[in-house]
């Protein structure tokens, strides 16, 4: 009974939680006004402290009292009437939204492009979490959790690239989040599509073009709303052609577009990189080598294009989190040729009880 008791609270823990995290104010500079409400519970208390003083010296308090025509009764809860009342007040002038309502607004927010690796060397099993045991699993899990995050508050737009020998465009910016969703859960990284493959193409030797993803990308992002836009890589950074630095070809498009490239390094950067020390992982009865997590390129495409590393490594990237702390604040873009379902206004709830609080603490105070 315990135990089922305590995982009824936590469960409904839970569910406050991620109710209050869904919450957005129209105006959430109101909300510091909440700070008078214990300064005004200070100031009455002196009040009532001086109040008292003066009865005491007419006479003794329960004896005044007694020769008042009309005596009042004590109600105690009457007294936070006006201080709740000042709570209401200020939350509903705040704009508090959350639901769906049936109003279509413009789409407020910023332009995300999701770059995924695919390649061969993300199939290495060397991630700590049991669910996401390979690495394009756990790029996958952060992806969704970015995904989570972008669709609470709405308006954002999101789209999806895919890379390994070649990059391919899953899907252009959009706030249909669910579509999103879904296009994220189908990937695999085993099985990737045909056409980010080698192919027969001889001039193409590498299982990693992490240039070329970029590049699509940056070509993804419209040029009307520079300053509002960011691309997230997920990578082990491993290329075999890494000399070539195919990947400078990126970091200039974005260079010159303006846009920050956010690095995320998925892997093990403590894995052998020696050939002959190479874990080996069978897939489809082929063998494949482990190769360690290569977090310098990452580090310079972040730091090149003004972005920023998230050195994930073993662990599955807390994308959402980084979403809302270091992306979601930074200057929006207005579109209004994407119209998408609004968060329902409850400001009248919070002004009528103040109303009815401020009314009923007027009447008892007659």
């Amino acid at each position: 009974m315990i135990l089922a008791f305590s995982s009824g609270i936590g469960g409904w823990l839970t569910d406050a939680h991620e109710f209050f995290m869904a919450v957005r104010f129209r105006q959430p500079v109101m909300l510091w006004l909440l700070g008078i409400v214990p300064l005004l519970g200070i100031l009455n208390r002196l009040a009532q402290r001086r109040n008292r003083a003066a009865l005491a010296a007419v006479g003794r308090p329960a004896t005044v009292a007694g020769q008042l025509i009309q005596p009042q009764k004590r109600t105690r809860w009457h007294g936070w009437a006006y201080p709740l009342a000042w709570v209401l007040l200020v939350v509903g002038w705040a704009g508090p939204r959350w639901g769906r309502s049936d109003e279509v607004g413009v789409a407020l927010g910023r332009d995300v492009v999701l770059v995924i690796d695919l390649s061969r060397s993300m199939w290495a099993d060397d991630m700590s979490d049991p669910v996401h045991r390979s690495r394009w699993e756990a790029a996958r899990a952060g992806a969704l959790d970015l995904l989570q995050a972008i669709a609470r508050r709405g308006g954002h737009r999101v789209a999806v690239v895919v890379f390994a020998a070649k990059a391919k465009l899953l899907c252009p910016l959009t706030t249909d989040y669910e579509h999103v969703r879904v296009i994220l859960e189908d990937l695999h990284g085993v099985y990737p599509p045909p056409e980010i493959r080698p192919g027969a193409d001889p001039t193409i030797t590498s299982g990693t073009r992490l240039g070329a993803a970029l590049v699509l990308a940056v070509q993804t992002h419209d040029r009307q709303f520079t300053g509002s836009q960011d691309i997230i890589l997920l990578s082990d950074g491993d290329d075999p052609a890494a000399e070539q630095k195919e990947w400078l070809r990126g970091v200039n498009a974005a260079i010159a577009a303006t846009i920050p490239v956010h690095t995320v390094g998925i892997g093990d950067p403590t894995g052998a990189i020696d050939p002959s020390k190479q874990r080996v992982v069978i897939i489809d009865d082929e063998p494949q080598f482990a190769t360690a997590l290569h977090e310098e390129p990452l580090q310079q495409i972040a730091r090149e294009t003004r972005g920023e590393y998230l050195p994930a490594r073993r662990e599955v990237p807390a994308l959402g989190e980084f979403f809302r702390s270091r992306i979601e604040p930074q200057p929006s873009r207005l579109y209004s040729g994407d119209p998408l379902p609004q968060q329902q206004d409850r400001s009248v709830w919070f002004l009528a009880a103040a109303l009815a609080l401020f009314t009923l603490g007027w009447r008892h105070g007659r």
